[in-house]
């Protein structure tokens, strides 16, 4: 995931099986996406993001400026987020 346009969600998501079920979409279509042949919709930035803050809050240790991030992705930031920023 890392050679992706999303590399930043490769630190919440060991696989793209995981991320993939956190999106609620085919692993084919996740790659896709993360390759910029296609888009996110709405409902998957939305799932994956919201996947990301329960991952967040499940650890020993909240970190709370990566789970208000993953708000602010949930809330329409997600490509400000999580995309790979252009060099």
């Amino acid at each position: 995931m890392s050679d992706s346009l999303y590399p930043t969600l490769a630190r919440y998501f060991d696989n793209m099986t995981e991320l993939a079920h956190a999106g609620c979409m085919s692993r084919q279509r996740l790659y896709d996406c993360l390759h910029g042949d296609k888009a996110f919709t709405r409902a998957e930035k939305k799932a994956i993001s919201a996947n990301i803050a329960v991952r967040i809050m499940d650890q020993k240790n909240i970190d709370y400026e990566e789970l208000s991030k993953a708000v602010e992705a949930w809330k329409g930031k997600f490509d400000e987020i999580y995309k790979a920023k252009a060099s």
